[in-house]
């Protein structure tokens, strides 16, 4: 079933998304529904890839939750929990193992929020590809932690989750085993309506600390309209949280809490 996802998300998500709409349009140019599919798809793109619908499709999801500026007031709880995100392993041409931007983002608000009142720091996440072999990615993401000051004895993980769900039920295995209960829960703002949506059925009780807010004051500018590379990528990025938030509803309703 995870490799089918992995398939199907593929399929969903651009570019193959648009490519295969261009595909039906070249396929069936003789009907007219075909040529006006090819409109369609063009400004689709146009529109999708450029400021002002990227910000609107992303808000939604970054204003859910507001980030916890003092943990201190947030009651008492257990732990940090923070979601892995993108890992680059040393290998090829690359020399040191390395994060994502988000990654970075995400663990620098676990550090911030350590800093302010130190609780156990659990790194979850581990291999997503599921056709190469594991690079050790969440031992990635742990050292990074430790090279910033936090103490090793402070800093564990669990590599076996694969998504955000699976992540879900392997940090209750850890929570309960430790015997911890509220924990503070750290991924992408963009990311957190969705991992809520699953820590909250079946790790609780997460308390939402977000980080990596990537919307500031929105500003207009004759360039907001035209596509570039930040907005794509960023509405492929918005595209698949909300296809993770559809397919985790679906999957809580069978699930165990």
């Amino acid at each position: 079933m995870f490799v089918l996802k992995q398939f199907l998300k593929v399929l969903l998500l651009p570019p193959t998304l648009w490519l295969l709409l261009l595909l039906a349009v070249l396929i069936f140019w003789r009907r007219s529904w075909a040529r006006t599919l090819l409109l369609f798809t063009f400004l689709f793109i146009l529109a999708l890839h450029s400021g002002p619908a990227n910000y609107l499709l992303r808000y939604p999801l970054e204003s859910n939750y507001e980030p916890v500026l003092d943990p201190k007031k947030a009651g008492s709880y257990d732990a940090i929990v923070v979601l892995t995100g993108g890992m680059t392993p040393a290998s090829g041409l690359i020399p040191f193992s390395t994060i994502d931007q988000h990654m970075f983002r995400r663990l620098d608000e676990a550090l911030r929020l350590y800093r302010i009142q130190p609780k156990p720091i659990i790194v979850s996440g581990g291999h997503v590809n599921p056709f190469t072999p594991d690079k050790n990615e969440n031992k990635i993401a742990r050292d990074f932690l430790i090279k910033w000051g936090v103490p090793a004895n402070d800093v564990s993980g669990e590599a076996g989750s694969r998504d955000t769900f699976e992540s879900a039920v392997e940090v209750q295995k850890l929570l309960a085993k430790r015997g911890y209960k509220r924990y503070l829960l750290v991924t992408s703002a963009f990311h957190m309506p969705r991992s809520m949506l699953v820590f909250a059925r079946l790790a609780p009780e997460p308390i939402p600390a977000p980080g990596d807010f990537s919307l500031a004051k929105f500003e207009l500018t004759p360039l907001s309209f035209f596509p570039n590379e930040s907005a794509a990528n960023n509405f492929f990025l918005t595209l698949h949280e909300y296809l993770g938030i559809a397919n985790y509803n679906w999957r809580v309703r069978f699930s165990q809490p």
